[in-house]
């Protein structure tokens, strides 16, 4: 720990002393309030167990298994449908995918996976990395729609909003410069890197349950120092909502639907993301060297976008949440069948299929 506050002094400049200090603070306020936060991991360890490992471990499997499939291919810069629109190779395709149904992480993660291999260049990655982070359609319409504000409806004009802002987002990147070239960053990829495709499974899903872990803990974390937010005195409580959809997205958005605001926030909390999200794309966002502050341009703007956008959409297509609903605080099932959720599998999945078989064809 004292190492890593020295490295974070070198970069930047913060005291060394004053970060100490800060942990020193956290160590006895854990203690002081030991029941407090013990509820607030609870409450984390439920969300990561009801909606985190369910709508995203498969996820984290298939995008390694992508990585490793496109690793062992030639690099494709046929200029397509993704060239024209955001000016990306084919092999991006996945990336983007995965980005939108796959949930918040996975999109920087692939893009990362796939410069690592020599797919993308670094520019390619880090515009990637820029807009494709949204919530999956899993957690949109079964958790957000379904589930806390009582309405299916809702949850798919949120998604649409996030989409649609993603989408517009992409398309901006398009401006920027690009440097680089895959083919000459795939060279360096070893030629005898071809394994079976049982060692393929077996591999992503050993890496998969780790980076699964990695974001649990960033969720129980988070969602400690969510629940602290309550021992705020009594003049700071109508601030604790927005401060808890500032730091982590989940707890966030339990605590908005509950006070009944109106939706086009609620794509702004979900747009922004949350800090415990961005840190569990730290490591991520470290090998395509994008830098934070543009990352955190992109949210804020992803978020803005999509208000306007899901306000728009509520113009165009009124729908009517019951506050009731937003109110009330329903418990989440374990267990639970969401068609929509299963629909954005199987498509991603089809178009996974079908992308790897046109670029194993182009190749």
């Amino acid at each position: 720990m004292i190492d890593r506050i020295v490295r974070l002094h070198k970069k930047t400049n913060i005291p060394p002393l004053f970060g100490l200090l800060c942990c020193a603070a956290l160590c006895v306020l854990f203690v002081i309030a030991s029941p407090t936060a013990a509820q607030g991991a609870k409450d984390g360890l439920l969300i990561c167990a009801q909606v985190m490992i369910p709508s995203l471990f498969p996820f984290f499997v298939l995008s390694h298994l992508f990585a490793d499939i496109a690793r062992q291919q030639k690099p494709n810069n046929h200029k397509g449908l993704l060239w024209r629109l955001f000016r990306l190779p084919p092999q991006a395709t996945g990336v983007l995918l995965i980005g939108f149904l796959g949930g918040y992480p996975m999109g920087a993660k692939t893009a990362a996976n796939l410069l690592e291999c020599g797919r993308l260049t670094q520019s390619q990655a880090q515009r990637l990395q820029l807009f494709c982070v949204n919530a999956g359609p899993a957690y949109l319409i079964g958790v957000v729609g379904s589930t806390l504000l009582g309405s299916k409806e809702a949850g798919f004009l949120i998604f649409a909003a996030l989409f649609f802002a993603g989408l517009l987002i992409g398309f901006a990147t398009r401006f920027l410069h690009d440097t680089g070239d895959a083919s000459a960053a795939a060279s360096a990829v070893r030629s005898d890197a071809k394994r079976k495709p049982d060692e393929m499974l077996l591999s992503a899903v050993t890496h998969s349950t780790g980076s699964m872990l990695g974001v649990c803990a960033w969720v129980v974390l988070f969602s400690c120092l969510c629940a602290l937010l309550e021992l705020l005195p009594h003049a700071f409580h109508p601030a604790i909502p927005s401060i808890g959809a500032v730091l982590e997205v989940s707890s966030g958005v339990v605590r908005a639907t509950r006070t009944g605001v109106a939706l086009p926030v609620l794509c702004a909390v979900l747009g922004w993301g949350g800090l415990g999200v961005h840190c569990q794309m730290m490591g991520d966002l470290r090998k395509t060297g994008l830098r934070l502050k543009w990352f955190w341009v992109s949210r804020v703007l992803h978020g803005a976008l999509a208000a306007v956008i899901c306000d728009r959409l509520l113009a165009l297509f009124p729908l009517d949440v019951a506050a009731a609903a937003m109110e009330q605080t329903r418990t989440l099932r374990l267990w639970a069948v969401s068609a929509p959720a299963g629909a954005a599998v199987l498509l991603f999945c089809a178009f996974l299929i079908l992308d790897l078989d046109l670029n194993r064809k182009m190749c």
